[in-house]
């Protein structure tokens, strides 16, 4: 009789594909599965992509993979790597989306955001960033300001605007977390990692309410239950792309 084979599942949402890749103790690689998404562009320069379509590629992605698992494999942990920039708005109780993806690469709020440069100085002392629209905070403002569902969802308690990485965990999990780890929470430009917390001097910069955030927790932790064709997968580890480069050297 065979010992079961232990495999961990990585999931990576980047901006061209999202990927499913199994791996063993050994951390060799013994599944994967991609599923490409689009990028949508239009003439104003907005750069987004659509979240229902993105949840499904993920879905397929993990789909693949599992079909693809050695037969005496069981999937006992996943992983979450996302686009750090990109920022999504949904309903809290049913974790409908109310805006688009809109992508790093998006500058749309640029004008408005040029109005708080006097306070570059302390956005970059409290976050460490240069005061740029590819950061989230600026997106969230102009979701706030231009799209009526959303403003509609704040004004109901329903609303949160959130890294692209707390969007799916929302979806994709069992019990529709509404989490936020640091490396995705620091890209908004309203985290403040010396407190580990969302600024509430930023809140305040860029109006935007503090229960309309995700819950900040640590990137490893209990986030939920990944529902798999080869059962239910906890997901324990959540962070951005570039920040989990480092852990593929071991």
């Amino acid at each position: 009789m065979r010992t079961e084979q232990r495999l961990y599942l990585a999931l990576d949402q980047g901006g061209h594909a999202s990927r499913a890749l199994v791996f063993d103790d050994n951390g060799q690689l013994v599944a994967t599965g991609s599923m490409p998404i689009d990028t949508l562009r239009n003439a104003s320069g907005h750069i987004e992509h659509e979240p229902e379509a993105l949840i499904a590629s993920l879905n397929s992605a993990i789909s693949i993979a599992c079909k693809r698992l050695p037969a005496h494999g069981r999937i006992v942990a996943a992983g979450l790597a996302t686009q750090r920039s990109s920022m999504c708005c949904w309903q809290r109780r049913s974790g409908a989306a109310l805006s688009p993806v809109i992508s790093w690469q998006d500058r749309r709020n640029a004008a408005w955001l040029e109005t708080l440069g006097p306070h570059a100085g302390m956005v970059r002392q409290r976050t460490g960033l240069v005061l740029t629209p590819h950061y989230g905070a600026s997106k969230m403002r102009w979701c706030l300001d231009h799209l009526p569902a959303v403003r509609a969802a704040h004004a109901a308690g329903n609303l949160v605007m959130g890294p692209l990485a707390s969007f799916i965990c929302s979806r994709l999990l069992d019990n529709h977390p509404c989490l936020s780890d640091p490396a995705n929470a620091a890209r908004t430009q309203l985290w403040d990692p010396a407190t580990r917390d969302w600024s509430a001097e930023l809140l305040q910069l860029f109006g935007i309410a503090r229960e309309d955030l995700p819950l900040p927790v640590t990137s490893r932790y209990a986030w939920g239950q990944l529902g798999t064709p080869s059962g239910a997968v906890p997901l324990t580890v959540v962070t951005g792309d570039q920040s989990a480069v480092p852990f593929a050297f071991g």
